[in-house]
């Protein structure tokens, strides 16, 4: 029997306390700044990817415009296995689509405000909301288009937590603000072997 790894890689402009709290759960989190990311010598193996909240927004960060020039590996990184975690973009600004170098159609609509969640509890996934009120939980947006089967969805009808199927990976999106529970994190890092990036 294989037993389970677990290598996650943020990718971010600088190390922060979203890393620590994957170290923390994971035993490991690499951090990618997007320089690194962007060079043409760049390899990496892994459980799992995660994008976290606001990567469209230039305040704090230039992750977008890195993402766009790698779109091609991120698409091959799903098709061969890889585990993607995609939070909301955050940009207040709305210049163009910042989901558009995922291989699947996303749209989204930045609003940030407490929903009461519908959560579907058949799915692994809802260990995102362990230990949080999804009477009242933040998001920041919700999805107006998105591929896959939602997860949590809000009142207004919108998901804010989908799982995506694509090649032999998944894909997570979630709008969510609060930081993915411990459980979660575990859960998303284990898996039998690495996917090269």
């Amino acid at each position: 029997m294989t037993e389970n790894q677990s290598h996650i890689a943020v990718f971010w402009d600088e190390k922060m306390m979203f890393h620590r709290l994957v170290e923390d759960a994971c035993g490991y989190c690499e951090a990618v700044a997007p320089l690194m990311l962007a060079a043409p010598f760049y390899k990496g193996n892994y459980t799992g990817i995660i994008i976290p909240t606001g990567f469209s927004n230039q305040q704090y960060s230039k992750l977008l415009p890195v993402l766009r020039a790698v779109s091609g590996r991120i698409k091959e990184y799903l098709e061969d296995g890889g585990r993607l975690f995609v939070y909301g973009a955050a940009d207040p600004v709305k210049t163009g689509n910042p989901y558009d170098w995922l291989p699947v159609k996303v749209e989204y609509h930045f609003e940030f405000a407490e929903h009461k969640l519908d959560v579907d509890e058949s799915s692994p996934w809802r260990s995102l909301f362990d230990g949080y009120d999804t009477n009242a939980f933040a998001t920041d947006g919700w999805f107006t288009t998105s591929p896959g089967k939602p997860i949590a969805i809000t009142e207004n009808k919108f998901p804010v937590f989908t799982e995506c199927r694509f090649g032999k990976g998944i894909l997570l999106l979630a709008s969510t603000h609060e930081y993915p529970s411990n459980a979660f994190l575990k859960q998303f890092a284990a898996a039998d072997r690495k996917t090269r990036f």
